[in-house]
Order: structure tokens, then sequence, then C-alpha cells
């Protein structure tokens, strides 16, 4: 235990050496690409767009529908309504469409080509951040 306190001890008191932000190139580098907006939207972007892949493929949502037919209660003693049970009748129907063989698998290639487009623009954006970063650096 008394090692552990010492070692803490110990490292809090040594000076930490920080260089400068433009000491190197590379410190520079890092630095763009944690803190640099566009690149951090466009790599949103791109996993934004990686997410997509998979809902692309899969069915569309059911629907359910419900028709209530004679709600005015014409001929009965009794008054509009739309509850189900106070209408003439009520019919309830549940809708799945089911795309044709082969439109799921094509649209989730879609949606992998859209991510990696994204991840392609993204690696570029970087390509040419870095470059006027060195080609400043350089000068």
């Amino acid at each position: 235990m008394k090692s552990i306190l010492f070692f803490l001890l110990a490292l809090t008191l040594t000076p930490v050496a920080a260089q400068p932000l433009g000491s190197d190139v590379e410190g520079l580098l890092v630095y763009a690409r944690e803190h640099n907006p566009e690149l951090a939207a466009m790599r949103y972007e791109a996993e934004a767009a990686t997410q997509r892949v998979n809902p692309a493929g899969a069915l569309p949502d059911p629907v359910l529908r419900t028709e209530l037919m004679d709600i005015t209660n014409q001929g009965t003693n009794r008054a509009a309504s739309l509850l189900p049970a106070q209408v003439g009748s009520t019919r309830y129907t549940l809708m799945q469409n089911l795309p044709w063989f082969g439109k799921r698998d094509l649209k989730r290639e879609a949606a992998e080509a859209g991510a990696d487009q994204a991840q392609g623009r993204t690696a570029a954006s970087w390509a040419d951040l870095a470059a006027q970063i060195k080609s400043a650096y350089a000068q």
C-alpha cells in the first residue's frame, strides 16, 4: 500500500514535459484529427451511413387498418358513434408488403455502397487537410 502511495506521489510531483502545439508536425496532425469540425462532421456522417445498412434490407412496416361501417347507425335508435362495438360493422385488416425477390438485398447493397462512399469522402477530406497542414508546417 505504501509503495502505491509513493508511486502516486512521485507521479504528481514530476513535471510534465508538455510540448507546445506547433513543435512538430505529428502533434499538429493529431490535434487536427481530433478538433477539426468539418472532419468530425464527415466522420459522423460516415458512421450514420454505416448504421443505415442493416435497416435498409428490412421488411417495410406492417399496416393495421380498421374500417368502421355505418357509423351513423341509421335505422336504429342509437346515435352516431366511433366505438367499434356501437357501429354497424367493423373490419380489421393487417397488411404486410413483401418486396420482390432480391429487392431487399439490392437496397442493402446500395446502403453499403453509400457507407463506403461516405468513408471515402472522410478519408479524402483527411488527406487534403493533412496535406495542407504538412505544407504549411514546411513553410
